[in-house]
């Protein structure tokens, strides 16, 4: 069995999970931290015990020499970090999600995993949770509820905050299917502030944008499964929900049964013939630590072949191609077919668009 060596790269509030973890992984040792401040390098190598700490990316590479690379910072150059770490010899790259904001970050990726072999996982840690994992909630979908017509599905947030986990967690139940269409629309532009930073500022999409996809699914006689997608502070989701960032459900319609699924406030599912409905957990508060463990486990399982990761580039490139579609559907105004032909200029019209369209409502208010 190797033992992997890690990097971490930002230590913000967001890493103190990547960090944490390492503690409960016998073949991984993070060895080393980097950021620009480097009161945050000392902080934690202190709370974690990481042995060497650096504020310059390429320094750091060279003098550690890590198999591992996890990249948690704003989503504005993943590919400059996925390049430069592949140009050190790393064996795999964690980056947080969005792993790409552009269609042209999807394409300079594909040039990096696909010139230099490196592996480029996203952290969308939630796949990892055990009913996840296990293929609990797959099963349920794909075996129990019947011929699946209709899912709906929201979060809260944009499309490129919490809505590369929900869709990650979509394609997961389904089976990893590629979307056949999509037909979407959104509104709200958010605009930054200065001195005021938003991870809106990074996590640029539509502030609201609802959208149908359409899925091959293999497992059923139906051709189809059509999916309603929603992402917002409006969205219509968990009752009661209150915390921002951990709110997402799913509802799955069949011919034989119906499963209800949320971030917090556990599943359940019932189906033809059942008198109660069978209940089962699932918790950011319980889960989201231990997701996050097996998730980062899982790649030395990967690089070691053991087990295909959950969210490797091959997968977590259709999640986000799938989230660009819907733009790409806002900005022709029309349903549109996979694959995309989106590009960057076409990207930044949509959102000045829609930014004029902002505008115009809130002169006439």
């Amino acid at each position: 069995m190797a033992n992997y060596r890690s990097l971490l790269v930002g230590c913000g509030a967001r890493a103190t999970e990547h960090a944490d973890v390492y503690r409960d992984i016998p073949n991984m040792d993070l060895v080393a931290c980097c950021d620009l401040l480097p009161e945050r390098v000392e902080h934690y190598k202190q709370t974690y015990g990481i042995p060497e700490g650096y504020t310059d990316l390429h320094e750091a590479l060279d003098k550690v020499k890590p198999d591992v690379v996890h990249f948690v910072t704003h989503p504005a150059h993943r590919v400059w970090e996925a390049q430069t770490a592949a140009d050190a010899g790393v064996k795999a790259c964690i980056i947080e999600k969005p792993v790409a904001v552009l269609p042209s970050d999807v394409t300079g990726l594909d040039g990096v995993h696909n010139s230099t072999g490196m592996e480029i996982i996203t952290n969308t840690q939630r796949s990892y949770f055990p009913q996840f994992n296990d293929g609990t909630i797959s099963d349920i979908v794909q075996s129990k509820l019947g011929e699946v017509y209709m899912v709906h599905c929201g979060a809260k947030g944009n499309s490129m905050s919490m809505g590369p986990h929900m869709m990650d967690l979509l394609l997961l139940f389904l089976g990893r299917p590629t979307p056949l269409s999509v037909w979407a629309m959104g509104y709200e532009i958010w605009e930054s502030q200065e001195g005021k930073p938003d991870y809106r500022d990074t996590h640029r999409s539509p502030e609201h944008l609802l959208a149908e996809y359409w899925l091959p699914c293999d497992w059923q006689q139906s051709p189809n499964v059509r999916v309603i997608f929603e992402c917002g502070e409006d969205v219509v989701g968990t009752p009661n929900e209150q915390s921002f960032w951990m709110h997402l459900h799913f509802d799955f319609l069949g011919s034989k049964g119906r499963l209800y699924l949320t971030q917090n406030k556990g599943y359940w599912y019932q189906t033809e013939g059942m008198a109660e409905p069978v209940h089962g957990e699932s918790s950011w508060d319980k889960q989201g630590r231990w997701g996050q463990r097996d998730f980062t486990a899982a790649v030395a399982d990967h690089l070691d072949g053991k087990a295909l990761h959950h969210n490797r580039w091959e997968t977590g490139r259709v999640v986000v191609q799938s989230l660009l579609g819907a733009q790409q559907s806002i900005y022709e105004n029309t349903k549109i077919d996979f694959p995309l032909n989106f590009n960057d200029a076409q990207w930044h019209a949509l959102r000045a668009r829609l930014l004029a369209e902002q505008k115009a409502r809130e002169a006439k208010a």
